[in-house]
């Protein structure tokens, strides 16, 4: 193993104790705010600790990261999740594919197979399918979704990001809303970027 420098010192243990303490591995956004540094800068200190051979990572759009020979008893294995930005369940809104942070997820939560992301829910068309304004929707990365399963779908294209149940057939795609107060959407430009695997609610507001 190549010799750490003192800040790649610090940052491993940071590593570890937050696992310890958490049972879950840190995101990206935990150390930046610790070490009152960037998101990036602390996205190179852990690759930098990766190539040294003293954490692991998966790779994708979805990560989990560990530390090489390094146990806390009963430790929750966790997958880092990209959160982007924002997506409307009312009137569709611009949404481009903005890093914000990441957010550390269990695996049991989540499938073993694909990628994820997370998107915030902005509006109330979606209430009666259960999910609500502010609300942080984790998706898992999909071209392909069957009638009736709930996606994230882009619309047209200005990046127009939208929730909705989609509805398939030969002549148009259907966007249906869970909200008697808003009309489905009609359009043959529809790009699937995901399909919902669950919702997070913050209860603390």
């Amino acid at each position: 193993m190549k010799a750490l420098t003192n800040r790649q010192k610090e940052v491993l243990d940071f590593i570890k104790s937050f696992i310890e303490e958490n049972s879950y591995s840190p995101a990206v956004r935990d150390l930046a705010r610790h070490f009152g540094i960037t998101v990036k800068a602390a996205h190179d200190h852990l690759k930098a600790l990766e190539r040294k051979g003293v954490i692991h990572s998966t790779e994708g759009i979805s990560r989990s990261t560990g530390v090489v020979g390094f146990s806390a008893g009963q430790t929750i294995e966790t997958i880092q999740v990209p959160v982007l930005g924002s997506t409307a369940a009312g009137v569709p809104i611009l949404a481009e594919e903005n890093y914000e942070y990441e957010l550390s997820i269990p695996t049991n939560l989540l499938s073993s197979q694909g990628q994820f992301f997370a998107l915030h829910v902005e509006g109330d068309s979606m209430i009666n399918a259960g999910i609500l304004d502010g609300d942080l929707a984790i998706v898992k990365k999909a071209e392909l979704a069957h009638n009736g399963e709930i996606v994230v779908a882009r619309v047209g294209e200005d990046n127009r990001v939208t929730i909705k149940r989609i509805f398939i057939t030969q002549n148009s795609v259907e966007l249906r809303p869970e909200n008697p107060k808003y009309g489905s959407m009609f359009s043959q430009d529809i790009t699937i970027l995901g399909k919902l695997h669950m919702i997070i609610r913050d209860y603390g507001h």
